[in-house]
């Protein structure tokens, strides 16, 4: 019986690997991922996960976790969508991703720690958490210094754009300011200031939903008219960092290292 499930494990987890790499390609190759490796690894994940709670030796609690592991990855991948966290790509790799981290084999001498004994956190969790502090080691950090950096050099980050102290500092930690004609040629970026007719001023715009491509053309080319009748030089971008980057990244870690808040919890407290 052991044998069985661990099996179905193993085939989850080289499946969401897989499914996450040719993700990770597209995302960096073309910034639009299919729905194919989501569905696959949903089926996967159904299948095995079935399979798994009927071998099981406890399929009250197993089956306990796996529902809550799964209710709680598609309201990651909900909130973090329509708070224009994570794009429809990444938000349904969340979801897909629910069906198939709901138990690991704990095989792992560093995820075998006692404080998975004494706390339990559902592990797509786990794998969100150590997502989100890849991300924010990775990606804002070096916004954060470069912009510091540009502050230092005497360059005017906001000599022509109406924000207060706490729009710039986000804005310094999720983009920079890029030369007009550069912007243009630039699939990886969204501009991140909206201009205010009745003001007649450019204005930071934070947490704006991340569009589908269609949608992101059309949002740039009403800011790209905007640039032209008022003669803007340069204007503020976001990055879009490739989020199934770091979701595989997250998943990797979550395999090898557990929770990263935990395993620093249990080395260090």
């Amino acid at each position: 019986m052991a044998e069985i499930t661990f099996i179905m494990l193993l085939i989850q987890m080289g499946t969401v690997i897989l499914c996450l790499l040719f993700g990770s390609y597209m995302d960096l190759r073309k910034r639009e991922v299919s729905d194919i490796p989501w569905i696959i690894m949903a089926v996967v994940g159904l299948i095995t996960t079935i399979v798994y709670i009927i071998f099981s030796t406890d399929k009250g609690r197993d089956g306990t976790f796996i529902g809550i592991n799964f209710a709680l990855g598609i309201a990651i991948g909900l909130v973090l969508y329509y708070t224009g966290m994570m794009g429809g790509a990444d938000a349904k790799a969340i979801m897909a991703l629910s069906l198939n981290t709901a138990i690991y084999p704990f095989t792992f001498v560093l995820t075998s720690l006692p404080i998975y004994d004494t706390f339990f956190a559902p592990l797509i969790f786990s794998t969100f958490f150590n997502w989100l502090l890849a991300l924010v080691l990775i990606y804002p950090l070096p916004l954060l210094f470069y912009n510091i950096y540009l502050k230092f050099k005497k360059q005017k980050l906001f000599e022509n754009t109406n924000a207060n102290f706490a729009s710039k500092f986000l804005m310094m930690i999720s983009g920079y300011l890029i030369s007009v004609e550069k912007a243009k040629n630039r699939a990886d970026i969204v501009y991140s200031e909206v201009y205010n007719a009745e003001e007649e001023e450019w204005e930071i715009k934070h947490f704006m939903q991340v569009p589908e491509i269609e949608e992101e053309e059309e949002y740039k080319a009403q800011v790209e008219t905007f640039i032209q009748k008022t003669n803007r030089e340069k204007i503020w971008v976001k990055v879009l960092p490739p989020g199934i980057v770091f979701l595989l990244i997250g998943y990797i870690l979550n395999i090898f290292l557990g929770n990263i808040l935990f395993a620093l919890y249990h080395w260090f407290l």
